[in-house]
């Protein structure tokens, strides 16, 4: 009887009996680098595992002769090398890291220890060669965890292409948020310590998870700043339309103005009610006061006055005033009078002049309402 110090894989003939008239086919005997090593360095992560413990099971599998891993008739891949040889090939020295890594390697469930009353590894073979009983560290658990290691690698293979794919949605996120912060309609450029942020948390390698949360905080900030951008559009535009709106009224109240040309002197002489009442006036709140006195002196013009003013001015509408104040006497309602004055006006169809020369055809004397008024010194009233 001899002791061999070669793994235990039988080599004149297949240790594993043909399956005859079972119907059935052998296992597909598994190569030991594309169906173990790689997947297993693919799912080291997954399982725990360092990356001295790869190299250990790596250097553990080099032991086995020829690219195919075949149990024995026992169904062990047995690796009976000794701590020394195994330190040798791994660059290491001594028995201390051997015998972590294969503890470590029994604990995930990757070998098993079978070892020797006398705790040796060999293989005891027969008088003609043939091998009797192997003992060292077994592969066979590695072996039986073939298909749940290629199961744990694609799902991490998936895994890995949805990150990369949650990471791309992340960096363009980020980068169309660039774009919005440096865009002058943001407001002031400058430092942004949020877009550092999301800087730093998209180098490291957060999961999944982590992307997702920090894919809506980037589309959030986007909407965020697409909102100040469109709201400082919005206001340029509002700003530009009111200022060309102002002018355009300006332009329109000046046209009417010029067309409705008198002088203080027409007007103190045609309109001489009103200059009465705004006699006393020497300020410009003296004026309103004045004629907002006036028009309540008058039934049913108060809110006829203040639509007056508004629409047309108080110029102009202080004229129309005047003429309602010359002829109330002989109206049935002064206010309705003063609105269809100010209707006739913004279409165009009644002047300023042509309510002066009215008024200076039809002059009637001072009414016992307001009363007769003593002419004082004061600011005389013009429309131009």
């Amino acid at each position: 009887m001899t002791e061999a110090t070669q793994p235990a894989i039988p080599r004149a003939r297949p240790v594993l009996p043909e399956a005859t008239g079972t119907g059935t086919a052998p296992a597909p005997v598994p190569n030991k680098w594309r169906d173990l090593l790689d997947p297993l360095k693919a799912c080291a992560p997954e399982l725990g595992l360092n990356g001295t413990d790869v190299h250990f099971l790596e250097v553990l599998l080099s032991f086995v002769p020829g690219a195919a891993l075949v149990a024995d008739r026992d169904g062990a891949c047995i690796v009976f090398a000794s701590n020394a040889a195994i330190a040798g090939r791994m660059g290491r020295s001594g028995d201390s890291t051997v015998n972590r890594c294969i503890r470590r390697a029994e604990h995930h469930g990757l070998v098993l220890r079978r070892m020797a009353p006398n705790r040796k590894r060999f293989r005891r073979c027969g008088a003609g060669g043939e091998p009797l009983r192997s003992y060292g560290i077994d592969l066979s658990p590695m072996m039986r965890r073939r298909g749940e290691l290629a199961e744990t690698r694609a799902r991490l293979d998936r895994q890995a292409a949805e990150t990369a794919v949650k990471r791309d949605a992340c960096a363009a996120s980020l980068r169309a948020l660039r774009e919005l912060r440096n865009d002058p309609r943001h407001g002031p450029t400058g430092a942004n310590p949020d877009i550092a942020g999301f800087q730093r948390r998209l180098r490291r390698k957060p999961d999944p998870a982590e992307l997702d949360q920090l894919l809506a905080e980037l589309r959030e900030a986007c909407d965020k700043a697409r909102t100040r951008r469109d709201t400082a559009d919005m206001s340029g535009t509002d700003a530009r339309n009111e200022r060309h709106k102002e002018h355009q009224i300006s332009e329109n109240q000046n046209t009417h103005l010029k067309r409705n040309a008198s002088t203080p002197s027409e007007i103190e002489d045609r309109l001489p009610r009103l200059t009465r009442i705004l006699g006393n006036c020497a300020t410009a709140p003296d004026i309103d006061r004045a004629l907002d006195d006036a028009a309540a002196m008058l039934p049913d013009s108060r809110r006829a006055w203040s639509e007056a003013h508004r629409r047309m001015g108080p110029a102009a509408a202080s004229v129309l005033l005047g003429t309602v104040l010359e002829r109330h006497e002989r109206l049935h309602n002064p206010g309705g009078y003063l609105r269809q004055l100010v209707k006739h006006w913004e279409t165009g169809s009644l002047t300023l002049d042509q309510l002066l020369s009215a008024s200076q055809e039809t002059a009637v004397p001072p009414s016992p309402v307001i009363g007769p008024m003593p002419r004082l010194p004061g600011p005389a009233l013009s429309v131009s």
